[in-house]
């Protein structure tokens, strides 16, 4: 058979010969493909035993996946590669196939292309939820090799004896898609079993478990929520954990906090103790933490600081109870969406946080030492309350512009109050409590409330100036302890909205400087309580009402006996001035020309067993108009005013509403109201009552302006 085919082959290779020839002769040879230039690897398989895995080749990566646990260990390899080209080195003398490889395949013309070999390995996957009441359930699930649950994991039952102490056999578990919760039954010291676990995409939570002394989960890297609930843990060791989705709870009697890569948390973070004798906790250090909601740190005796070095954006800030912290640490904190809020740190002497633009809320309560704030590049703020705090100034907040709410309260280091001269804007200005400041500066400044309150009701000094816009001044003595003798000296401005007075005890009010109220201006005093000196000098307008209220005016000899507005000329609301027991002769208002609304004159009256007297005489010479009704009225019903003889006041009145007058026992005179009778329409003239003489309208237009005098004859 060799002899036929090698006579064959020599007989038709003159043939052969011929063509290849012929070929030549016409030019018809085709180009031959094969270049040399490939360098691929088309193929690659790894075999160990009976299993055989093809690897994924993309670009230049080639990857084997095995299961869990599986090793590649002396596996022999098939690879094919490009035509003609090689590969170095030989995946035949390549044991470590576990490792990572790398290979350089040449082709025939020299190009190169460099490869790396790696190895990943897929999970045993569990779908469902897995409850595992007892050790022996343990056991028997950890020796599935699950590393992925598709599910929740629930160990131990939420009531009934501990019978589960170690979890073990879960070695394996990488991921559990839903919840894991350790209930109040497990009784093992710590989670031991669960080191290979990477993600929880639900709650990690752990009850009152009463042995558990150490949470440590050396490969955690992410959790949808962590919520440890337990007064036996003391050490939390959550080293990889970088992202919580939602909130971060820990409630333990902690001695040891290590979360050094944790960069984010969508929802709160809080740290609270159940027991804070047990705690030995000194600080919180959050090293890489950028962004979270609101951070809570409370009620840890220990702690001495608070350390948040990468923190930018928080939606708050509290800490409360800690006697010992002296130091809260967030140098790059730019934006607080909701509250800084500190109560009950007596050993923070200074809070500086120096990159912080916005906050919704500061709040700084019993901190006894806290002395100094700085905020320089914080522009805005809606609320800014401080109880009690020795500061001495606000300098620190040298960058504020608007504020909303803004309460100084018992500042008994603040002498001064006075506010950067970036401040453009406070809606409202509460200054309250113990002691008086002896100036409050707000030059420039648009005010919408300024309240004093309390004992600084009595400050010294309120200065502005002609850009100073104030809407209410509000300034009240109630529960103040001392109470103030007089109100503050009101300095460089003459214009606000409404000016309100209100509960005054043995106080002086003088009110100058103010040449129009906007809207309203009210005096008024409480029960029992009373002026000793009065007087509004400088007001000429009242946009809105005016009301003046005097319970009651001291009948001692240093009291004041007139009352006169000098320089008021018009008032665009109502007017009502009411002194229930006075000791005042003269109620005077002597260029006043027009009233927009009422204008209700209480007269007072002589109360039966104290020698309060009212009015004897009112004064309005230049008064011609009254929008609304005119009332001269006692303020008794059954004890009357005996002084007021006659209305000579309103000689220049002409026009009213309508017009009362009751109660004036003394009251025979009307000749006062001459020139208004001559327009005066009936239906306006309100029937006297109780009045030394009560004449109807038809009385007066028939000139009888004076009580008849009844002769009696022998």
């Amino acid at each position: 058979m060799k002899t036929v085919l090698k006579n064959t082959l020599i007989l038709l290779l003159p043939a052969i010969v011929f063509t290849f020839a012929a070929c030549n002769d016409n030019k018809v040879v085709e180009e031959d493909p094969f270049t040399g230039k490939d360098s691929y690897i088309t193929a690659f398989s790894l075999q160990q035993g009976d299993a055989v895995f093809h690897a994924a080749i993309v670009g230049e990566e080639i990857t084997v996946t095995v299961p869990e646990g599986f090793s590649l260990m002396q596996a022999k390899a098939t690879v094919k590669l490009s035509e003609n080209a090689a590969i170095y080195p030989d995946p035949a003398a390549v044991t470590a196939w576990d490792e990572e490889q790398q290979f350089a395949v040449t082709a025939h013309n020299g190009a190169q292309t460099k490869y790396t070999y790696t190895v990943t390995h897929s999970g045993v996957a569990y779908s469902g939820t897995v409850l595992l009441y007892t050790q022996a359930e343990v056991d028997a699930f950890g020796q599935q090799g699950v590393t992925l649950l598709e599910g929740n994991l629930i160990v131990g039952r939420a009531v009934g004896t501990d019978t589960i102490t170690s979890l073990a056999p879960l070695a394996g578990l990488k991921e559990v898609v839903y919840n894991l919760t350790v209930n109040p039954t497990f009784a093992g010291a710590g989670l031991t079993g669960l080191e290979a676990l990477e993600h929880v995409g639900g709650t990690l939570q752990t009850g009152a478990a009463p042995y558990l002394e150490t949470v440590a989960l050396p490969a955690l890297k992410s959790a949808g929520a962590i919520v440890l609930q337990n007064p036996a843990t003391i050490i939390v060791q959550l080293p990889e954990l970088a992202g919580v989705t939602k909130q971060l709870s820990l409630n333990c009697p902690l001695f040891q906090l290590q979360l050094p890569g944790l960069q984010h948390i969508g929802g709160a973070l809080t740290l609270t103790t159940p027991n804070a004798s047990l705690t030995s906790l000194d600080e919180v250090s959050l090293p890489a933490l950028e962004e979270t909601g609101s951070i809570t740190v409370s009620a840890f005796p220990t702690v001495t600081k608070i350390d948040l070095p990468q923190l930018k954006k928080a939606a708050g800030l509290r800490c409360t109870s800690m006697s010992k912290l002296s130091l809260i640490y967030a140098p790059l904190l730019e934006e607080v969406t909701g509250s800084v809020y500190l109560t009950g740190l007596n050993a923070l002497a200074e809070l500086e946080l120096p990159a912080l633009k916005q906050t919704d809320e500061i709040y700084v309560a019993t901190c006894s030492v806290l002395s100094i704030l700085t905020f320089p590049k914080l522009t805005d703020v809606t609320v800014f309350n401080l109880q009690s705090p020795p500061v001495n100034s606000l300098a620190g907040f040298s960058s504020l512009q608007t504020a909303g709410a803004v309460t100084l309260n018992n500042l008994k280091e603040l002498d001064r109050v006075e506010f950067s001269t970036s401040v453009q804007r406070i809606d409202r200005l509460t200054v309250s409590g113990s002691p008086a400041p002896s100036e409050i500066n707000v030059r420039g400044i648009n005010i919408g409330t300024l309240s004093l309150s309390g004992t600084a009701a009595g400050t010294g000094k309120l200065i502005g100036d002609d850009n100073t816009r104030f809407g209410a001044l509000l300034i009240s003595m109630v529960n103040a302890s001392p109470m103030p003798t007089r109100i503050p000296q009101l300095e460089g401005f003459s214009e606000i909205d409404s000016l309100f007075v209100q509960s005054m005890s043995a106080l002086e009010v003088h009110v100058s400087g103010i040449r129009k109220t906007r809207r309203g201006f009210y005096i008024t005093t409480g029960n029992a309580q009373y002026p000793r000196a009065f007087s509004v000098s400088d007001l000429e307008e009242v946009g809105g009402s005016f009301r003046i209220s005097f319970t009651y005016m001291s009948s001692s000899p240093e009291t004041f006996t007139d009352i006169t507005f000098d320089k008021l000329e018009r008032v665009g609301g109502n007017i009502i001035f009411e002194a229930q027991t006075a000791s005042v002769d003269i109620l005077s208002f002597p260029k006043l020309k027009t009233v927009g609304g009422n204008l209700n004159l209480h007269t007072g009256h002589t109360y039966s067993s104290v020698p309060f007297k009212g009015f004897e005489r009112i004064e309005l010479p230049e008064l011609t108009a009254v929008g609304g009704k005119l009332t001269l009225e006692s303020t008794s019903s059954f004890d009357y005013n005996n002084r007021l003889k006659n209305l000579d006041g309103f000689a220049a009145l002409t026009s009213v509403g309508s017009i009362e007058v009751k109660g004036n026992k003394a009251l025979v005179d009307y000749q006062g109201l001459e020139e208004l009778f001559k327009t005066l329409p009936q239906e306006k003239w309100i029937t006297p009552a109780n009045n030394g003489y009560n004449p109807t309208w038809q009385d007066l237009k028939d000139g009888k302006w004076t009580k008849p005098v009844i002769v009696i004859s022998d």
